[in-house]
């Protein structure tokens, strides 16, 4: 613990106004940037997502092209692809089987790398990475460790692009050939930017994908809503995202100026943490926060992907390829169901994106 008391809000009008006010910085430089992970801090330096405008604004519109949402649904038939293959090699091993390693990890890390241009076969060493990164266990020392790791692989691959540039639709080779060789941005920006969609790209979708086959398993009145209309596919997935918010620990931030939020004023130097997931169970914006409701009317939108200028910059694939793997897992394994007592199961408390470690299913 870092020993600091940053102001926490928890009311979704509150929460809104933190990520959306310019004096509230994301640097983590800043005085009184709360440490809400050890080692936090040391990986996010360079990331964009602890970067404030103007630099912000510049290096999310090299990035954006990758994510648009038309771009993103072209991936449809991929995604499908995919979870079929996977669900495919469920099948021929035969039950039970941990959905984590099994479904949850390969989803996300197939399409991540792919979209990155990183190679797959090291996927296992990227879900390490990842661990380390985000998993709440780790040292300072354990994080740098695995950072410089990952470091050297992608500076690998960026050096052989740039000595070999491709016409490549993946974002690395797009940035190489875009901004790199202009000089706009250096090659360690590049792997920087790399890292963090990386780490992204695996770990929220891959624990979302888990815990929410696991919510939909343990509540089959809902389950059963969606078995006989997949077509509710998109409202699952942003209730489940609302209901889960699995970024657990939220949005941090320290205030530069004077601000008043919610009637409280926090002075300059302050730090301020918003939990999205107590944002999102606020009673006067989603009635009956509790309750899983796959037919919920969201008047206003959930804050699982954040809010504002860091509103996470792959909502739209990581909404596909949860809809595509709800969609055919129930689809196609209509008997799916939990292999172990609950009890039995272990989550990641501690972790900064929340999730169950194992899932064995069967069916």
């Amino acid at each position: 613990m870092s020993g600091q008391e940053p102001w926490l809000l928890t009311r979704y009008d509150d929460v809104v106004a933190m990520l959306s006010d310019p004096r509230l910085s994301s640097d983590i430089s800043k005085p009184g940037y709360p440490k809400v992970l050890p080692g936090l801090a040391y990986f996010g330096e360079g990331h964009l997502d602890h970067m404030d405008p103007p630099e912000h604004d510049v290096y999310r519109r090299m990035l954006a092209p990758s994510f648009m949402v038309k771009r993103v649904e072209r991936l449809r038939t991929e995604v499908e692809g995919v979870v079929n293959g996977l669900i495919d090699e469920m099948v021929a091993k035969g039950p039970p089987v941990d959905l984590v390693t099994a479904l949850a990890i390969g989803l996300p890390g197939t399409i991540t790398c792919a979209l990155l241009g990183v190679p797959y076969a090291e996927r296992e060493f990227y879900v390490r990475c990842v661990e380390t990164f985000t998993g709440g266990l780790a040292s300072v020392d354990e994080i740098k460790a695995a950072r410089q790791e990952l470091h050297a692989l992608l500076a690998a691959l960026v050096e052989s692009k740039l000595a070999s540039p491709s016409d490549d639709d993946d974002l690395i080779s797009r940035m190489v050939r875009e901004f790199v060789e202009p000089g706009e941005i250096t090659a360690e920006q590049l792997i920087d930017f790399a890292v963090l969609v990386l780490t992204a790209g695996f770990d929220t979708t891959w624990n979302m994908l888990a815990i929410g086959t696991l919510t939909l398993l343990n509540d089959p009145e809902q389950l059963a809503l969606f078995r006989r209309d997949p077509a509710l596919a998109p409202n699952v997935v942003e209730e489940l995202l609302r209901y889960l918010t699995v970024p657990q620990l939220g949005r941090v931030k320290a205030a530069t100026a004077r601000v008043e939020i919610g009637g409280q004023v926090i002075e300059a130097g302050e730090g301020i943490v918003a939990s999205m997931a107590a944002a999102n169970w606020d009673p006067s914006v989603f009635p009956n926060p509790e309750t899983l409701d796959v037919r919920r009317v969201f008047n206003r939108h959930h804050l699982a992907f954040g809010h504002g200028i860091h509103q996470c910059l792959g909502a739209a694939l990581t909404r596909l390829e949860l809809q595509v793997a709800f969609t055919l897992l129930f689809e196609r394994l209509p008997g799916l169901e939990i292999a172990v007592p609950f009890e039995a199961l272990s989550f990641k408390d501690e972790s900064f994106v929340y999730g169950v470690r194992e899932l064995p299913v069967r069916w």
